[in-house]
């Protein structure tokens, strides 16, 4: 099981006892132009209570991030007026010209499950390693650790839930497989004329496929032989065609607009005023496919759009204070 911040709950319904909790600390990052910020490098700062990280992404920059205490609802952290003025704090303590409220593009927060051996310890302080236990035989449940360990942490709950099969399950290889569409990339990266020419669609936007999915570029342009207008721009300043709405779908389990613009892309994040204009293309795109009608497809934009509208209202306080 790796069930994140509902670690415990799940723990408690399924009767078990773990050899951990996990405690809920919430990080907020924001998205600025690129030109906002006058370097080409990456950034670390030190800050009162963790650091802060000014990182080239793209055209834009992802400054962040916070680390607070959180109980919240936990499907739906949202950026307060806090967390935002705080990173701009931080960040201003070392830039010229200063960010101001107006760079923001877009805002977006998260949850961390730290592991807490001790009650009461400030998220700060508590590891960002993970743990690996088995409450129970036939259960291995997984907590902590980052994006960046997600291959060291598969295999650590792998060896245990094999533990007591060992003579019929191998050792593990994950260290000697590429990515998911690494292989071949580079192959590709060098037929990106061809590709473009014979699917009619810009250099740029094969390359922007290529950056997102690698090889598996091969499920999009799938999507394109099968209807041309799926090669069109969702907005014209970002690089999201719409075969990328449908594949989330088909190919990643998307099930909401929400799933959609925030998690399988990063349009909200990006400019979020803009991934609100277009909730309801995206909502008739994967309604299509996921069978919905005309109640559906409203309430998914209405679900999305009134996350969006909270972390506006952050960003107007800001703006108008």
């Amino acid at each position: 099981m790796c069930a994140g911040v509902w670690s415990d709950e799940l723990h408690a319904k399924f009767g078990l006892t773990a050899g951990y909790s996990v405690a809920m600390s919430k990080g907020v990052h924001i998205v600025v132009p690129g030109d906002a910020i006058h370097s080409k490098d990456g950034i670390i700062l030190k800050t009162p209570v963790s650091v802060l990280f000014l990182i080239p992404w793209g055209n834009k920059w992802i400054v962040g991030t916070t680390d607070t205490p959180y109980d919240g609802d936990r499907a739906k952290p949202l950026a307060t007026k806090e967390d935002v003025q705080y990173i701009l704090d931080q960040a201003n303590r070392v830039l010229d010209p200063q960010l101001k409220a107006e760079d923001i593009l877009g805002v977006f927060a998260g949850l961390r499950p730290l592991v807490a051996n001790k009650t009461g310890s400030a998220t700060t302080k508590l590891s960002r390693e993970h743990t690996v236990d088995r409450p129970a035989p036939g259960f291995v449940s997984l907590a902590g650790g980052k994006y960046t360990t997600y291959r060291v942490m598969a295999k650590d709950a792998v060896d245990l839930a094999v533990l007591d099969l060992r003579r019929l399950v191998s050792e593990s290889v994950t260290d000697k497989l590429p990515l998911i569409g690494a292989d071949g990339y580079f192959a590709l990266v060098q037929q990106v004329p061809k590709i473009a020419e014979t699917y009619s669609i810009p250099e740029a936007t094969v390359t922007h496929l290529l950056d997102r999915y690698g090889s598996l570029i091969e499920e999009i342009l799938e999507i394109i032989s099968a209807d041309k207008s799926m090669a069109q721009r969702l907005i014209p300043d970002l690089p999201y065609i719409k075969a990328e709405i449908l594949h989330a779908v088909t190919h990643e389990g998307a099930l909401s607009v929400e799933d959609v613009l925030l998690r399988r892309t990063r349009i909200s994040f990006e400019d979020f005023y803009s991934g609100s204009e277009v909730a309801h293309e995206v909502a008739k795109i994967i309604g299509a496919e996921l069978g919905w009608g005309a109640k559906e497809r409203t309430a998914s934009i209405k679900s999305f759009e009134s996350l969006v509208e909270k972390e506006e209202e952050s960003l107007l306080e800001l703006v108008n204070s």
